[in-house]
């Protein structure tokens, strides 16, 4: 693999607090597990979110992929809440975790 591309988008709803986004579908290919290209999106990412002045950022896991927990843990994200398991099954999808960072704001005086 010669090339690298990263796509970074950050979604903001109507009326958003600019402050916030929120990290969506980081993935690796199997392939290439374990050999610090995750760390490396999310560091990325981090980097470009204090760029444009996000100071909050988001990101769900399911609650039993262990292995990406641990990569947002090792990136600095903290346990925000959980989701109740009746959504999960009313959305028919597995049960998900917020994960949260705070960014130290480049723009203040």
């Amino acid at each position: 693999m010669d090339r690298l591309y990263l796509v970074i988008i950050f979604r903001q709803g109507i009326e958003a607090d600019f402050g916030r986004a929120y990290l969506s579908n980081v993935c690796v290919a199997r392939e290439l597990h374990r050999n610090g290209l995750g760390y490396d999106i999310v560091t990325k990412s981090k980097i470009v979110a204090k760029e444009w002045g996000i100071t909050d950022l988001y990101v769900h896991v399911a609650v039993d992929n262990e292995p990406a927990k641990n990569l947002y843990m090792k990136s600095g994200f903290i346990h925000e809440n959980d989701e109740p398991a009746w959504q999960a099954r009313f959305l028919d999808r597995p049960r998900r975790i917020l994960l949260w960072i705070g960014l130290p704001c480049t723009n203040e005086l």
